[in-house]
């Protein structure tokens, strides 16, 4: 009987976190397992596989004094669902990714280990900077005393020193990436007339600070035009396209939109600048040096640091225009050389049997 494993995640829509679990369920139908996804809600803007067994609870939310009683019956919905497939299959391993999953699992009891995988940094993105409160108490109550894996080292200290967790198994496991088949597409062709050109791509949020950005390429005063891929907030779009005006950048700012490969156009940008406040890793940053484009980013407090380890000079500390601007300026005209030592740590087939390692670790 082939091995198991379940990913539980709050949807399947284009976020960063679900693209991962995405990309670890192809990771592991790959290497012969079989692959059941759960998504709480009824969303699904990303591929599946076929051979991939994917399930929607199509949670629909409770409203006022109901709401604990929707929760509780989810919570039973997912449980029962998990007991079946175990009915049915040797399961190796659980894998709760996003709050919402973790809550609804709980304290689930399983045969297989079942780990808990936080995607972001709490304390920026859920608590915005604060350190107490019932959020705080909510989360802390949540993760302790569970297997937890981490997409970056920084969130794994920010769980441990801010929140004071006390995990059963807490490891940091990058997110998996496909190499081949990112350098495959990057291949593909572009519809923008400028043979070089400064790139970010990341959905339209506050967080993302694209404002940053284009206040620091206004100061850089560089010939390079700056294009911006992604979508989001109607509002933060707006307010882009209103600095957009007001800097007098319309003929040099491109608002490409979503693109479902921007791998292509990572491998023809001259330079990847990432502004964000916060991230979990920041899977664009490494998609942009897989594709050899190489990259700059505001140091977030986890994320980019472990990324650009060769390159500590091309991180300006968050919110700071005018480092961001100067290190604009700088690469652009002498972009580094990537050190393909440092990427090796994200392939997909290291971050495999480094899974593997960990299940057959907890497992009893």
């Amino acid at each position: 009987m082939n091995k198991t494993v379940i990913f539980v995640t709050d949807s399947l829509g284009s976020g960063g976190a679900q693209q991962v679990v995405v990309e670890l369920a192809r990771l592991f139908d790959s290497s012969g397992y079989r692959v059941h996804i759960i998504a709480i809600k009824n969303e699904c803007k990303l591929t599946i596989p076929k051979s991939i067994d994917l399930i929607c609870l199509n949670f629909k939310k409770g409203l006022g004094i109901y709401r604990w009683l929707t929760d509780l019956y989810y919570c039973q919905k997912l449980r029962k669902i998990i007991r079946k497939i175990e009915r049915q299959n040797h399961v190796a391993a659980i894998f709760a990714h996003e709050m919402f999953s973790s809550f609804l699992l709980g304290n689930f009891k399983s045969k297989s280990p079942v780990f808990h995988t936080i995607h972001t940094n709490y304390s920026e993105g859920y608590l915005n900077g604060k350190k107490s409160g019932r959020r705080f108490k909510k989360l802390r109550k949540l993760y302790n005393q569970k297997n937890i894996l981490t997409v970056s080292e920084g969130i794994a200290n920010d769980l441990l020193n801010n929140f004071k967790v006390f995990p059963k198994f807490i490891q940091t496991m990058y997110n998996p990436f496909d190499f081949e088949n990112i350098k495959e597409l990057s291949l593909n062709p572009i519809d923008f007339k400028e043979e070089e050109f400064i790139l970010t791509v990341g959905r339209f949020s506050k967080e993302k600070r694209h404002d940053i950005l284009l206040k620091a390429y206004w100061a850089a005063n560089i010939s390079l035009p700056l294009v911006i891929i992604g979508d989001g907030s109607i509002y933060e779009k707006e307010h882009l396209k209103e600095m957009i005006e007001t800097l007098d950048l319309t003929e040099k700012v491109y608002l490409a939109g979503f693109k479902k490969n921007p791998y292509a156009w990572m491998r023809r940008a001259k330079l990847f600048v990432l502004s964000s406040d916060f991230e979990g890793l920041s899977n664009v940053l490494i998609e942009s040096l897989i594709c050899g484009t190489p990259a700059i980013s505001t140091n977030c407090p986890s994320g980019p640091s472990e990324i650009l380890i060769s390159t500590p000079d091309a991180l300006s500390p968050v919110g700071d225009v005018e480092k961001l601007s100067y290190n604009i300026v700088k690469f652009s005209k002498n972009p580094p050389e990537i050190n393909q030592a440092d990427l090796s740590r994200f392939d997909s087939k290291t971050i495999l049997k480094q899974y593997e390692s960990y299940i057959a670790e907890l497992s009893f």
